[in-house]
């Protein structure tokens, strides 16, 4: 539908431009970009990509509601030149670094998000490319597109909807405040039950959005001068709290989303005349406003390639370094690419076919960037990340999960010898399946059945519970539940494993985590709930296995190995000294617990693959690690080799009869 008279493009010298709307950008971009450097300098500075969508609400829903004529064909238009070029240029660039440092698989899932990327679905693809063993996300070069993709998305129905409505004379305000509540309702609703999925999808983002447009139609409320004062201060408050109090653990979006939002509405309510809105038209947010698409675009790429390809902790140094770097390659991105594309060369110049040539080089560029990333990133996924580019010491299938053996959507498994009536449970997380492969060798060989109880991420303790972005994860609870149900019910041995220490800043009892990390209130909780576990299976009267911590290498020992350039040199695992350090009041509590519980037997897998500072990673060909903790086939064989003849003589008295499976 075309209303009279389309809306012309414009600088943003024009009348409507608001300056502290611009320096509310640059809160929003720095927010992330600190955040993403390191959490805990500003734990909540992920609420900047929810200032930025009802910025874009207000924006967007300004330029439709008030305009007397409105242009579909101008406002996409619009709405391309701002955001396509540079989104363009990051990809292109960021697969032509991936094929210097990628490895092969790391370079296919780059490809594919390149091509979600172009097509606006990027945050589709994030959240159904989402598994246990891909959560590291300084392997995801582009994932900040997904709040991009939501935004294109958005941009899609909206017009659309606000068009139609005062097309049939329809009264906007209840319809955009029904629309806001519903996205709003259904926000915390899905939150609750799937975290993720209300994360990435853009319906739970809609009332975000929606209360920019709101600002939008209370802006022409005649109010006092105080109220809009007391707007803006409490608008910059709400902020503040947002990126200073919520954290990764914090439900997300949900009713806490509502705090950065509506403190971004009130401070755009407020006008550019409040004191709070003054205090954002400064110089430098000025410049980093102006240039916060194009340093969103590039900081997170920067990132992860660096991280990617330093693979130890960046330092502090670094970090500072980082962030001038982001800041100083937005600036080129805004000057070279987003600004040219976005208003074309300059409207002094005095040549006309000076300008319609700029014009045609800048189109041509575009398209010519566009059929590069495309057809890059077809090529990429289709000779599977080009393997030639790597001398690897690696063989195909080398890198299969020891934990493969069973079916990783399920909480139980057999293994060894099915046929068997002595049987062992293996009950753990991720770190338990390190075993599975090993074990079942050994077990078809001596006659055991074993029956995996497992969930990854999940600590296999009673009276705990872990969460996920602050919502309780039912499904651990759920299958932990059923394997002390089982274990409660019989005698037969029982091999209990944990990554003890990983779990400090996501688990606690009913009301949300408890911990900011591995302190002495986390080993003493931790303590009293395994020794309570342990007693409650009666491990003082069953042939009872505790594996401590596994060994962490420090560094993902097979991507390092698998990158161009990667060697045995620069991928040195971290030495024992530095992880017994780490792991010390961890291992401390274990050997507390073992002199509670006689006859309790505990095995470190650290001194398996290490000793006297030197640790084994592969033999031959043949790598024991997929990544910094978790085994291959042939680690699991290795560990299971230089500990069987302990678990045999331990298991060698167990029951010889099966439990009952009613």
């Amino acid at each position: 539908m075309v209303l009279p008279q389309p809306i012309m493009v414009s600088r943003q010298s024009g009348r409507d431009f608001r300056r502290d709307i611009q320096g509310l950008r640059a809160i929003a971009v720095l927010a992330i970009l600190v955040f993403h450097l390191s959490d805990s300098w500003l734990p909540g500075g992920f609420a900047g990509v929810d200032i930025f969508f009802v910025i874009s609400g207000y924006l967007i829903s300004r330029q439709i509601i008030q305009a007397e004529s409105f242009s579909f064909r101008t406002f996409y238009l619009r709405r391309f030149r701002r955001l396509f070029a540079a989104l363009l240029a990051t990809v292109l660039v960021s697969l032509l670094v991936g094929w210097k440092i990628l490895t092969p698989a790391d370079y296919v899932s780059l490809g594919w998000s390149a091509l979600y990327s172009l097509l606006a679905t990027a945050n589709i693809h994030f959240y159904l490319s989402q598994n246990y063993f891909d959560s590291d996300v300084f392997l995801k070069p582009l994932l900040h597109i997904w709040s991009l993709s939501v935004e294109e998305q958005f941009y899609l129905f909206w017009p659309a909807a606000i068009v139609a409505l005062k097309w049939l004379r329809l009264p906007l305000v209840p319809a955009i405040v029904a629309v806001g509540v519903m996205s709003l309702a259904a926000s915390y609703w899905v939150t609750g039950i799937a975290p993720s999925f209300a994360f990435y999808m853009m319906p739970f983002r809609v009332f975000e959005f929606s209360l920019g447009a709101a600002v939008v139609l209370l802006g022409d409320i005649r109010c006092s001068a105080w109220l809009r004062q007391a707007c803006g201060a409490g608008g910059l408050v709400l902020i503040t709290i947002s990126l200073l109090v919520f954290d990764g653990r914090t439900p997300w979006p949900g009713l806490a989303a509502l705090v950065p939002t509506l403190g971004t509405a009130a401070l755009i309510f407020a006008g550019p005349a409040s004191f709070a809105n003054r205090l954002l038209d400064n110089a430098i947010f000025q410049f980093v406003g102006r240039r916060s698409y194009s340093i969103y675009l590039v900081h997170w790429p920067l990132i992860v390639f660096y991280r990617y390809w330093m693979l130890l902790p960046v330092t502090p140094a670094e970090l500072v370094s980082l962030f001038a770097g982001s800041i100083v390659l937005g600036a080129v991105l805004f000057s070279a690419v987003e600004k040219p594309f976005r208003y074309g060369f300059s409207q002094t110049a005095k040549l006309r076919s000076w300008r319609a040539a700029g014009t045609a080089a800048t189109g041509l560029a575009a398209v010519c960037a566009l059929a590069g990333s495309v057809g890059l990133a077809v090529a990429v996924v289709v000779a599977d990340g080009f393997p030639a580019r790597v001398k690897s010491v690696q063989k195909p299938g080398e890198l299969t999960f020891a934990g493969d053996l069973c079916d990783h959507r399920l909480s139980r498994c057999g293994f060894g010898d099915l046929s068997a009536n002595r049987i062992v449970y293996l009950v753990g997380d991720s770190h338990a399946l390190n075993l599975l492969f090993g074990l079942d060798e050994l077990f078809k060989e001596h006659g055991f059945k074993g029956i995996a109880f497992f969930d990854h991420g999940c600590l296999f303790l009673r009276n705990t519970r872990r969460f996920i972005s602050g919502v309780p994860d039912q499904q651990c609870a759920k299958n932990v539940a059923q394997a002390y149900r089982q274990l409660e019910a019989d005698k037969f041995p029982v091999i209990l494993v944990g990554n003890y220490g990983g779990y400090a800043r996501d688990i606690g009892e009913s009301d949300g985590p408890l911990f900011e990390g591995v302190g002495n209130d986390y080993v003493n909780w931790l303590e009293e709930r395994l020794s309570k576990s342990l007693r409650q299976i009666r491990a003082g009267e069953r042939t009872t296995i505790l594996l401590n911590s596994s060994y962490n290498a420090g560094i993902n020992i097979a991507t390092c190995l698998a990158r161009p350039g990667g060697d045995l040199k620069s991928c040195q695992p971290a030495p024992l000294a530095k992880v017994r350090k780490e792991t010390e009041a961890i291992d401390l509590m274990v050997e507390r617990v073992s002199a509670q519980i006689p006859g309790l037997m505990i095995i470190d897998p650290k001194s398996v693959f290490c000793s006297n500072d030197q640790c084994e990673i592969m033999a031959g060909n043949q790598l024991y690690f997929r990544d910094a903790t978790h085994l291959t086939n042939a680690g699991s064989r290795f560990l299971i080799s230089r500990i069987q003849d302990r678990l045999l003589a331990a298991l060698n008295g167990s029951p010889a009869h099966a439990p009952s499976t009613d």
